[in-house]
């Protein structure tokens, strides 16, 4: 490993040797990770010595261990408040076996100030230049003022990119479910002939659910700094399923819960309304395949990274077109109450990585924000998966998903359960 006399900033620190376990380091662990998050996100870089003019000097290395990493980890949520996105990983010296240096990466957050508790009062640190000051109580206050600003503002966006591509349904005799998702620091990617020739090869005549419902995506083109894809015959109006995937690593994604004409006759309320009946396995795939979809389109193609904050909806529910949740098993039954006249909603922050891979943590995500919409039916639950990301395969209909189902989780990794729900 060389150096090329790098010098410290206000986004970049050297440390020659480890964290001590004393009291004092610990403190000075949790100050440095919180002062970058608070301010411009940066490194800190453990195994790197620098010289009398903060410029990196050498590179000796520290030892390496999962052990290491997991009490660094232990330490910033012990003593940082509300806890920052941040990563730790190993560079090995490929001529010193487990030996090299260890690298915090922290970045910007959006949930900032973040607090580390010493004695028993917090103080806000900052980065200044190579070196850390503390805010007062003025700055603090202003912090949070921020704070709450910007989560207004990502709930602005949530709405406007839910609106535009509801917009964009025909909902004429159509229910969809809708995610939308906007990352908590925002992304970016080119959008170009190249972007969108890819865009098409990898969801043109292809299904985007994660267990495939047999709805293709028939129209992927651009839009004003997004991409979009849809099904349906028309290129201005999707059906089935559609998504819109910005710039900036936000996006929103519909696939259909209802199909009202083919419920027309048996859910028909009065000679000019019908129930939108959605069945809670597709209620629960369209939210699992809207999670992913977006997750990876933020991470993957945006580069957008940490935590998101999404939206879940139904549309349309109004007055005169209610809805209700049901089940197709066995002879198929309704879940709580009757109808629903309002249209649900409900809303969370997840960790980017955790909904773009397969594996528990999204099977989690999905059946918090599932339960979430089945509770304004007066039902506790989503039976078809649990908050701790276990799928329960008694809920998924053998005919449709059942199959399906098992093997994505056996291949991801995720746990089965037969177990019912009392």
């Amino acid at each position: 490993m060389k150096t090329n006399a790098v010098s410290e900033s206000y986004d970049l620190e050297f440390k020659g040797e480890l964290y001590e376990r004393n009291d004092k380091a610990k403190r000075d662990l949790a100050g440095d990770v919180a002062a970058l998050a608070n301010t411009a996100g940066g490194l800190l870089l453990l195994g790197v010595t620098e010289d009398e003019q903060a410029r990196a000097a050498e590179v000796p290395g520290v030892e390496l261990s999962d052990g290491e990493v997991l009490r660094i980890r232990n330490i910033v949520a012990d003593l940082v408040h509300p806890l920052p996105t941040f990563d730790v990983r190993q560079i090995e010296d490929p001529q010193r076996p487990g030996h090299g240096v260890l690298m915090i990466a922290v970045p910007r957050s959006p949930t900032a100030p973040h607090g580390v508790l010493i004695n028993e009062g917090f103080r806000y640190p900052r980065r200044n230049g190579a070196s850390i000051t503390y805010l007062a109580e003025s700055q603090i206050a202003a912090a949070y003022q921020d704070r709450s600003a910007r989560r207004q503002t990502r709930h602005e966006d949530l709405l406007r990119y839910e609106r535009d591509l509801v917009n964009r349904l025909d909902t004429s005799d159509q229910t969809y479910v809708v995610v939308t998702l906007v990352p908590d620091l925002s992304g970016d990617f080119t959008i170009d002939t190249k972007a969108l020739r890819t865009f098409q090869l990898d969801t043109l005549n292809r299904d985007l659910h994660v267990i495939p419902r047999g709805i293709c995506v028939s129209h992927a083109m651009v839009g004003n700094r997004r991409l979009i894809a849809h099904g349906g015959s028309h290129p201005a109006t999707a059906k089935w399923v559609a998504c819109e995937l910005h710039q900036s690593g936000a996006g929103s994604f519909a696939a259909i819960a209802a199909n009202r004409r083919d419920f027309a006759r048996p859910g028909q309320i009065d000679e000019n309304t019908t129930v939108s009946r959605i069945e809670d396995e597709d209620l629960a795939l369209d939210i699992w395949s809207g999670l992913r979809h977006l997750a990876r389109h933020a991470r993957d193609r945006a580069a957008a990274g940490g935590t998101a904050t999404v939206r879940v909806t139904i549309v349309p529910i109004t007055d005169d077109l209610p809805a209700e949740l049901r089940h197709p098993r066995r002879y198929g039954g309704t879940l709580g109450r009757y109808e629903v006249t309002e249209q649900p909603e409900v809303m969370s922050v997840f960790d980017i990585d955790d909904l773009a891979e397969d594996g528990s943590a999204l099977i989690a995500a999905t059946s918090a924000l599932a339960s979430g919409l089945t509770q304004h039916f007066g039902y506790p639950e989503t039976l078809q998966m649990t908050t701790e990301g276990v799928i329960r395969t008694q809920y998924w209909s053998a005919q449709r998903y059942g199959r399906s189902v098992v093997e994505w989780a056996t291949q991801a990794h995720v746990e089965l359960s037969d177990e019912a729900v009392s």
